[in-house]
C-alpha cells in the first residue's frame, strides 16, 4: 500500500529499535539523490553487555563498519539518505519499503521466521573456502586468498547455490559419476564453483553452454590457465544443445524465455534434476496476461503488476516441470539480497 515517505521512515526506525529486530538492508537510490554508499546493512550486536546497531556500509570496493546507539538519530539519517529500497526484518515479520520515481512509498509486510543473534563477530563456514584456488582463477580473491569486497556478494551467492544443490546430492553415493550442464553459463563463475565443489565428492563431467562466443572464449581461457579436468565450454544456444541426459542441469539467471528453453531441455533430455534461477521476464505467456486481467487491482500499479506477473510466470514454470514428472520446490535464493527476482526452482525426477 502507499504511504508517505516520512511515515514509512518513522515505522522503519521504530522496527529497527525494537527488541525483535534482526537485520536491515538499504539499497538502490531515490530519484535525484546520490547516496554515499551502494548498500547499507544494519544488525543488532551486543558489546560489553549493551545492545547497539552495527552498520556496514558498502561502496562497491570496500566495507566500512561502525556501531551506533539504538536511540541515535543516525538511524533516521540513514533511512533518509537517499536509498530507494528499505528492508527491516524482525523475528516474525519483514517490513519492506520501495520508493518509486514519483517519490511515493510502496509499503508491504510478509511473515518471517528468523533468529535474532547478537554475537559481534559472526563467521559462517562456507562450503567452498575463500582460499580455494578457484576464486583466484575467477578474479574474486586477492593475492592473500581473501575474497575482494567487490566480489563478496557473488561469493555469498555461490555458497547459497551450493547449499540449495545439497539436497539433490544427498542420495548419491560418494565417488559416483555425475554429468552436469550449465545452460547459458555466461562468465561461468557459478559453473566453475559448482564443478569444483562437486569434484571433491564425485567424478564430475561438466559442460557449459553459452551462445556468446566472446564469453565462451574467456571461459576457455580461464580453463587453460588452471589444472581443472572434466569441464568444457561450447558456443551453442540452449535450443540447439543435444538432448542428452544429465544428472544435474543448471540454468542461473537465463534471461527472458531462455529459462523456458532450459526447462524444455530438462524435460526433453529426461535429466535427473535441475536448479533454475529465473531472470527478467520480457515476454509474458498469454495465461499470465489473462490472470492479471482477472485481477484488475493488481494491474493499476506498475510494481504490483510486475511482481504479480513474475510470480505467475514462475508458477507456470514450476507446474510445467511437475506435469512432466518432477518433484518441484520453489525456494528463496540469496535472501539477503531481497530482490523481486530471487526465486530458485529445484526439480528432481520422481521415481517411476
Amino acid at each position: 500500500m502507499k504511504e508517505s515517505i516520512d511515515k514509512a521512515s518513522v515505522e522503519a526506525a521504530r522496527r529497527i529499535r525494537d527488541n525483535k529486530f534482526v537485520r536491515g538492508i538499504l539499497t538502490g537510490k531515490r530519484r535525484s539523490t546520490t547516496p554515499k554508499f551502494s548498500r547499507v546493512d544494519i544488525r543488532p550486536v551486543e558489546i560489553k553487555g549493551k545492545v547497539v546497531l552495527q552498520v556496514v556500509s558498502h561502496d562497491g570496493k570496500r566495507d566500512f563498519t561502525s556501531n551506533i546507539d539504538l536511540d541515535s538519530r543516525e538511524v533516521e539519517a540513514l533511512l533518509n539518505s537517499g536509498f530507494a529500497n528499505i528492508i527491516v526484518d524482525s523475528t516474525d515479520e519483514s517490513y519492506q519499503v520501495q520508493i518509486t520515481k514519483k517519490e511515493e512509498a510502496i509499503v508491504g509486510t510478509s511473515k518471517t521466521r528468523l533468529e535474532r543473534t547478537l554475537t559481534h563477530d559472526r563467521t559462517k563456514e562456507r562450503l567452498l573456502p575463500e582460499s580455494d584456488s578457484i576464486f583466484s582463477l575467477l578474479g574474486m580473491a586477492d593475492a592473500t586468498g581473501r575474497i575482494k569486497p567487490s566480489h563478496r556478494d557473488k561469493y555469498i551467492q555461490i555458497d547459497q547455490l551450493l547449499r540449495l544443490i545439497e539436497p539433490i546430492l544427498e542420495p548419491i553415493q560418494s565417488g559416483a559419476h555425475l554429468r552436469v550442464i550449465d545452460l547459458a553459463c555466461g562468465s561461468a563463475a557459478l559453473t566453475f564453483a559448482v564443478h569444483t565443489y562437486l569434484s571433491k565428492r564425485f567424478t564430475v563431467e561438466t559442460l557449459g553452454i553459452e551462445r556468446d562466443q566472446e564469453l565462451v572464449s574467456k571461459d576457455n581461457k580461464k580453463l587453460a590457465s588452471e589444472t581443472l579436468t572434466g569441464i568444457k565450454f561450447l558456443n551453442e544456444s540452449i535450443e540447439s544443445a543435444t538432448r542428452e541426459k544429465f544428472e544435474l542441469v543448471l540454468a542461473l539467471h537465463a534471461c527472458d524465455t531462455a529459462t523456458d528453453d532450459a526447462i524444455s531441455f530438462v524435460i526433453d533430455s529426461k535429466s535427473s534434476s535441475a536448479v533454475i534461477v529465473p531472470c527478467c521476464h520480457q515476454t509474458r505467456p498469454s495465461t499470465v496476461k489473462e490472470s492479471i486481467a482477472a485481477t484488475p487491482l493488481l494491474a493499476k500499479d506498475g510494481i504490483l503488476y510486475e511482481r504479480f506477473a513474475d510470480l505467475i510466470t514462475d508458477g507456470l514454470r514450476a507446474e510445467r516441470l511437475r506435469q512432466a514428472g518432477y518433484e518441484v520446490e520453489v525456494v528463496e535464493f540469496v535472501p539477503d539480497e531481497h530482490t523481486a527476482r530471487n526465486l530458485l526452482i529445484r526439480a528432481q525426477k520422481s521415481a517411476p
